[in-house]
C-alpha cells in the first residue's frame, strides 16, 4: 500500500486528467458514431437541438413536439448558458459532446471534494469509480438532457460546502437549479444536511428557502404559465400524471404519502424498484449507506423516482438517475473517511481498496456498462449500407421543408422550423394529453421507418394501423424514395406510388398464385424498372387477395438464390408496412404493395432465382 501511496502522491493529479480525457474522448466518439448511424431511437436529442436551433432563428425557446415553449415542460435555464455555443456550432453533435464533456469533467470537481477528506490513492480510486459507473455511461449515450450538467455543477457545491466557501457554493447551487426544476429539492435538502452538519443559519437557511421557493415557482407558476395544454395538467404541471396514483394534487400526494406509509411502501418497493437501488448502489460497494446523512439531499430524488408510474423513471439507463450520482459519491467520500478512522481498517487499507475497486470492475461486468462494452458499441454504432441509404432519403428533403418523421430521423432534421414526430400520428394523441392529434396541414415530408424499435413497441396502440392510414390516404402522400421497410413519402407527389392501394383485375408480370392458410392468396408480383440510377434498389410489387378469414402474416421474406441453389441473400419485409393488409382489407378485395429492396453492396451481378416464404401469426 506504501508504494501505491507514493505513486499516487506523485502522479494522481496528472492521471485523473488523463482519465477524464479518455472519458471524453471515448464517449464524445461513441455519441458521434451513434448519431450517423441512427442510432437515437428517442425525441429528446432532436428536441433539445431544435428548442436551441429555434432560439437562435427567432422561434425563441420554441418546442415542436409539444408545439409550445420548452417551459411549458421543464424549467431548463441552462439553455441560456448553452445558446451561445450551439449559436457558433448549430448542430445536435455539439450537445452530445457538450453532454460528454461535462459529464467527464465533472470527475474532476469530485476528485477535489475526495481530497478534503481522503488521501490521492482513494481519491483516485473515486474518480475511476466515478467514470466507470454504470448509469454514467448508459445516460450519456441515452440522447442529450440538460439535467446532466447538474452533476458537474454538484460536485463543485459539494466541495465549497466541505471547503466552508459559502459564496462559491452559492454559484454553484444557483447553476444547479438552472438544470431542472428538481434539483430545488436536491438544493432543499442540502440545507437539512446542513443543519445535521451544525452549520451557521446562511448555510440552512439560504438552500432551505431557495430550493422551495425555487420548485414552487417552477411547478406552480412559470411551468403553468408556458404550459399550451395547462387545463388538462394537475395544478398546470405536465409530468404530475406520474404520480395522479398518489392524489389530484400536490397536497393529496403529500397527505398519502404520510397517512398511507405502508400503501406508499409497497408502490415504491416493488422487486423492480428494490433492484434499481441494488444497481445504484452496487457499483461502489454499498458504502454510500454507511454514511446515511451524506444521502439526505438525495432521498426526494429517490422517492420522485420510486413513486413515478413511469418505469424509466427507476431505471439506471435513464437520465432521472443524474441528480442522484453526486450524493452517491459524495456518501462514499464520508464512509471512507469514517472507515479509515477505525485502526483495524487503516492496517488493512489495500484491501479495502481491492475489495472497492473489485466491485467497481464487478459491477461494470455485470451491469453491462458501455466503459465495459465499448469495443460491442462501436460494431454496433458503425454506419453501414442501412445508415448510407437512410443519409440519402435525409439529404433528399430541402431544409426549409416541413417534415413529420420516426424517430430516428428526427436529430439529423431537427436544423428547421417545422419537425414533428410521426409517434404523435400512430397514437392518435397529442404528447401527455387525451387531445386528438391533428398533423399540421403544412406538412411536405414523411419519412417513416416501420420497423423503428421505439415506436413498434411503445407508442403502437392497437389504433396505430388505422391512424397511419388515414394520414397517409388523406394527405395523398406518395412514395418519393424509399428502401425496405423505410419510406420517404412526398404529398401530392404525382410521380409516385401510393405505398398500398386497393385494385381489381390487376395484370402481373409474375403469376405465382400461392395459398396461404385458404385465407390469403399471393396472387404474384412484378418488377418495376424506376429508372434509377441506384441499381441496388429492386422495386418489387405484391398482388394480396383476402379468401376469407382475419389471419395474416406478420412478415414474409424474400430469397434470392443462385444458379446452384445457394441463398445470396434474404430480405424481411412486414406485411403490410404494420399499418395496411389488416382490418380494412375485406373478403375479395386484392391488394397492391409496393416494396423497395436494398441489394448489399458486395452482392455479385448476375441472375438470381427469387423464392418467398410468410412468418403466420395468429
Amino acid at each position: 500500500m506504501k508504494r501505491i501511496d507514493e505513486f499516487c502522491l506523485k502522479f494522481a493529479d496528472r492521471l485523473v486528467w488523463v482519465a477524464i480525457s479518455v472519458y471524453i474522448l471515448a464517449f464524445g466518439y461513441l455519441s458521434f458514431l451513434k448519431y450517423r448511424s441512427f442510432s437515437y431511437f428517442d425525441w429528446d436529442l432532436a428536441g433539445a437541438g431544435s428548442v436551441l436551433w429555434n432560439s437562435v432563428h427567432g422561434k425563441f425557446l420554441y418546442y415542436p413536439f409539444l408545439e409550445q415553449s420548452i417551459f411549458g415542460a421543464h424549467l431548463y435555464l441552462i439553455i441560456f448558458l448553452i445558446l451561445p455555443v450551439y449559436a457558433v456550432f448549430q448542430s445536435p453533435l455539439t450537445l452530445l459532446f457538450l453532454q460528454s464533456a461535462f459529464l467527464g469533467l465533472a470527475a474532476f470537481p469530485l476528485y477535489l471534494l475526495a481530497r478534503t477528506r481522503l488521501n490521492k490513492t482513494f481519491s483516485l480510486s473515486l474518480v475511476a469509480a466515478y467514470l466507470l459507473y454504470p448509469s454514467l455511461g448508459y445516460i450519456n449515450l441515452f440522447e442529450a438532457h440538460f439535467e446532466m450538467y447538474e452533476i458537474f455543477f454538484l460536485f463543485f457545491a459539494l466541495y465549497y460546502f466541505e471547503k466552508e466557501n459559502f459564496k462559491r457554493f452559492l454559484i454553484f447551487t444557483c447553476l444547479a437549479l438552472l438544470c431542472k426544476e428538481n434539483a430545488s429539492l436536491a438544493v432543499f435538502m442540502l440545507g437539512i444536511y446542513a443543519l445535521v452538519r451544525r452549520r451557521s443559519k446562511k448555510w440552512v437557511l439560504v438552500p432551505l428557502l431557495a430550493g422551495a421557493v425555487w420548485f414552487l415557482a417552477a411547478v406552480k407558476a412559470i411551468i403553468p404559465h408556458f404550459a399550451k395544454d395547462a387545463e388538462l395538467y394537475q395544478e398546470g404541471f405536465i409530468f404530475s400524471l406520474y404520480y395522479s396514483h398518489l392524489g389530484n394534487n400536490m397536497l393529496e400526494m403529500a397527505k398519502t404519502i404520510v397517512l398511507h406509509p405502508a400503501r406508499t411502501a409497497l408502490y415504491a418497493l416493488t422487486p423492480g424498484k428494490i433492484l434499481y437501488l441494488f444497481q445504484l448502489f452496487l457499483p461502489v460497494g454499498f458504502l454510500g449507506l454507511l454514511s446515511p446523512s451524506a444521502l439526505l439531499p438525495a432521498i426526494p430524488i429517490i422517492m420522485q423516482n420510486l413513486l413515478s408510474s413511469a418505469p424509466t423513471h427507476s431505471s439506471i439507463y435513464f437520465q432521472y438517475v443524474a441528480l442522484l450520482i453526486p450524493f452517491i459519491f459524495f456518501s462514499v467520500i464520508q464512509a471512507f473517511d469514517k472507515l479509515l478512522r477505525n485502526k483495524f481498517v487503516i492496517e488493512h487499507q489495500a484491501e479495502l481498496l481491492a475489495c472497492f475497486m473489485g466491485c467497481v470492475v464487478f459491477s461494470g461486468i455485470y451491469l453491462q456498462a458501455p466503459q465495459f462494452n465499448f469495443a460491442w458499441h462501436i460494431s454496433q454504432y458503425q454506419a453501414g449500407d442501412y445508415s448510407r441509404e437512410k443519409e440519402k432519403l435525409v439529404e433528399a428533403i430541402p431544409n426549409d421543408s416541413s417534415v413529420i418523421a420516426t424517430f430516428q430521423f428526427l436529430p439529423k432534421l431537427s436544423n428547421r422550423y417545422d419537425i414533428y414526430s410521426i409517434h404523435l400520428v400512430s397514437t392518435g394523441y397529442k404528447m401527455y394529453t387525451n387531445i386528438k392529434y391533428e398533423p399540421p396541414n403544412n406538412l411536405e415530408y414523411a419519412l417513416i421507418d416501420f420497423n423503428e424499435p421505439l415506436m413498434v413497441a411503445a407508442f403502437f396502440p392497437p389504433s396505430a394501423p388505422a391512424n397511419i392510414r388515414s394520414f397517409l390516404e388523406t394527405g395523398d402522400w406518395k412514395v418519393f424514395r424509399a428502401f425496405d421497410d423505410v419510406v420517404l413519402f412526398k404529398k401530392g407527389y404525382k410521380e409516385g406510388y401510393r405505398l398500398c392501394e386497393i385494385v381489381r383485375d390487376p395484370k402481373i408480370g409474375h403469376p405465382m398464385n400461392v395459398d396461404l392458410d385458404k385465407e390469403i392468396v399471393f396472387l404474384g408480383y412484378d418488377i418495376v424498372d424506376d429508372n434509377i440510377q441506384d441499381s441496388r434498389l429492386l422495386h418489387m410489387v405484391y398482388y394480396w387477395k383476402r379468401i376469407k378469414g382475419s389471419s395474416r402474416p406478420t412478415s414474409f421474406f424474400i430469397q434470392f438464390s443462385d444458379a446452384n441453389g445457394n441463398v445470396k441473400f434474404q430480405n424481411q419485409h412486414v406485411f403490410g408496412y404494420r399499418a395496411y393488409l389488416r382490418d380494412e382489407w375485406k373478403e375479395g378485395q386484392v391488394v397492391k404493395e409496393h416494396h423497395y429492396i436494398l441489394i448489399p453492396s458486395g452482392m455479385e451481378k448476375g441472375d438470381y432465382g427469387i423464392s418467398f416464404g410468410p412468418f403466420v401469426s395468429r
